[in-house]
């Protein structure tokens, strides 16, 4: 009876276990809880999102592979996944990976089948097969995994203005290019449309760079992710890299840290703070251990600088310094060298 009483509250519990969506913040170990937005290293169920511009390391083996049926992974990929020799990526059934232009699965220091990726049991990628750059899938016949549209992309630029972010991009040739659908999301996994831009390209090819510019008129209080879904006459289409734009952190606050990277002590530049809050300083290590902290009032200070000298000489790494304030948090990574 006990026995089944517990095997019971054990399938409740896994069944309630709730997914998280993880956004790398900065180029780290996968193990680092530091180094997510969920605030700990990926588990059963969650969305594991890589940016372009970051780098997420595999250095140990990561084996999901008993995960439950209902609880697969879900990994987007704009930036880097890659591995160190001899480690694996063992994923339940279920789970995919998608990789997305610009980003890469890099074998790093692996060869031969030292370095894989497996999904419900199959081997889908190894080191010998080399670096597996977007738009691709795994497992390959995902459905909606993207053609790649022959649109040269040269950059997407997102920025807050007052009241609205604006978007631009630009286009280097166009080839049977319809429209792009501006896409945004607070959490860089789940996207709606916000605007539809038509291409400028006459008959939809051009070979001479073409500029676009949109704006959001009502952009989210936080960070915004955005995208653009480039589609052509037939039908097809493929997404860009995605960029984020913190409207309230460019509207209010200004959080910089400088000399970075430093030998260890450093000043926090603090402003745009109005009328009279708390305000928390923290600094922690890769393993998220705190190493300082200060508390105050802005009107406490008639200067915005505040200079970090832990108690114990930091040793060379990377850190995170978080400000926060009003229940916000800001963070900036500290290079130590």
């Amino acid at each position: 009876m006990k026995k089944g009483l517990f095997l019971t509250f054990l399938i409740l519990s896994i069944t309630q276990i709730k997914a998280a969506t993880c956004i790398a913040l900065f180029s780290g170990d996968w193990n680092s809880a530091i180094g997510w937005s969920c605030g700990s290293a990926p588990a059963c169920g969650d969305s594991i999102v890589i940016p372009a511009g970051i780098t997420v390391t595999i250095s140990t083996q990561q084996d999901y592979s008993a995960c439950p049926s209902n609880l697969p992974l879900k990994i987007t990929i704009y930036g880097t996944l890659k591995f160190t020799n001899g480690n694996k990526l063992k994923l339940n059934c279920e789970s995919i990976i998608y990789i997305f232009p610009g980003g890469t699965i890099s074998p790093g220091t692996g060869g031969g089948n030292s370095n894989y990726i497996e999904v419900c049991g199959d081997n889908y990628w190894n080191a010998a097969s080399g670096p597996l750059s977007g738009p691709a899938c795994i497992p390959p016949s995902t459905p909606g995994c993207g053609t790649v549209l022959p649109i040269e992309l040269i950059n997407f630029i997102g920025k807050p203005n007052n009241g609205f972010v604006e978007l631009s991009w630009l286009t280097a040739t166009e080839k049977n290019s319809n429209y792009f659908d501006v896409e945004r999301s607070s959490d860089a996994f789940n996207f709606t449309k916000r605007v539809t831009v038509n291409s400028k390209a006459i008959n939809g090819n051009s070979s001479s760079p073409l500029d676009y510019n949109c704006i959001d008129n009502d952009p989210l209080s936080d960070v915004s992710y955005y995208r653009l879904k480039q589609v052509d006459f037939s039908g097809l289409f493929s997404y860009s890299n995605v960029i984020s734009v913190n409207y309230s952190k460019a509207k209010n606050i200004r959080f910089v840290i400088y000399p970075n990277p430093n030998m260890g002590e450093f000043t926090a530049d603090i402003s745009g703070i109005e009328n009279n809050h708390e305000v928390l300083l923290l600094l922690r290590d890769s393993k998220s251990k705190l190493l300082y902290q200060s508390k105050f009032y802005t009107n406490e200070h008639t200067d915005s600088k505040f200079q970090i000298i832990p108690d114990t000489k930091l040793v060379p790494g990377i850190y995170v310094c978080t400000l926060i304030i009003e229940e916000i948090e800001y963070n900036v990574k500290v290079i130590v060298n």
